[in-house]
């Protein structure tokens, strides 16, 4: 009986290691020009620009807009800037890392976000 109580553990350890959730806190987009602060709302996850270098990147912008987990996956759209316009996402969290794959038409394209502060 201990053992399967070790089993249980351990399996409940690796699945929480596996799975991440997304969590609040300030991000820095590819090419570190742009701060990201995500939250919460109505049970999705959005991320807004807080500060930025990019002309295009409005302060107060939904980047991440409606982010919901869907069969494992963290699902919604990403605004990009450049061409105005609202593209699929699919993000996988880390602690210290978003890594968002972005589908346009038939190409699909991955971006790396690190993390600027740990949340609160």
């Amino acid at each position: 009986m201990k053992n399967i109580s070790c089993l249980v553990v351990a399996l409940g350890f690796i699945v929480s290691l596996s799975a991440q959730d997304f969590q609040k806190g300030i991000w820095l987009t590819n090419k570190g020009n742009t701060k990201i602060e995500t939250y919460q709302k109505e049970g999705a996850w959005y991320g807004k620009v807080i500060a930025s270098e990019n002309p295009k990147a409005q302060i107060g912008t939904n980047i991440l807009r409606g982010f919901k987990k869907v069969d494992g996956q963290w699902k919604g759209q990403l605004f990009v800037a450049r061409r105005g316009r609202l593209v699929d996402a699919v993000i996988e969290p880390t602690e210290d890392e978003l890594s968002i794959t972005i589908s346009a038409g038939f190409s699909s394209r991955t971006l790396v976000w690190k993390r600027y502060d740990k949340g609160e």
